[in-house]
């Protein structure tokens, strides 16, 4: 699966600068809801060695989807919090790159867990800083 890091107003103004010239061309609604920057440590051996950070944006099916993903917002950062410390205890280091094909391994059962008709999860921004 392929993860984009594009900002989603770059996406909108990507489609809108693919329609037809000299036609316009009216978006629907996205369905997609951003969650806050998830951040937390990295330990190795009982100290902080430095911090991952991780944005997700949630893609629901429709309107609806979004706004019911919305008031869910607080269970869904919680999963993401916990899927994101046991990820970042386990696989994650300054000193190298992230590996987020496995960090949306470990995500999505959490966020799904939560809300089943999730249509994707989105990582657009993943960081691992030293401390």
């Amino acid at each position: 699966m392929i993860r984009s890091a594009l900002p989603l107003s770059a996406v909108a103004a990507a489609a809108v600068t693919a329609a037809a010239p000299g036609h316009a061309q009216e978006l629907p609604a996205a369905p997609f809801v951003a969650m806050g920057e998830i951040s937390v440590p990295i330990v190795d051996a009982g100290r902080i060695d430095g911090v991952l950070r991780v944005s997700i944006v949630l893609e629901a099916r429709d309107a609806a989807g979004a706004s019911r993903l919305a008031r869910k917002m607080p269970e869904l950062r919680a999963a993401g919090l916990g899927a994101a410390i046991e990820f970042a205890r386990l696989h994650a280091s300054p000193f190298t790159p992230v590996n987020v094909h496995k960090l949306a391994g470990t995500l999505e059962p959490a966020l799904r867990g939560v809300d089943g008709t999730i249509a994707r999860i989105l990582i657009v921004k993943v960081s691992a800083l030293a401390a």
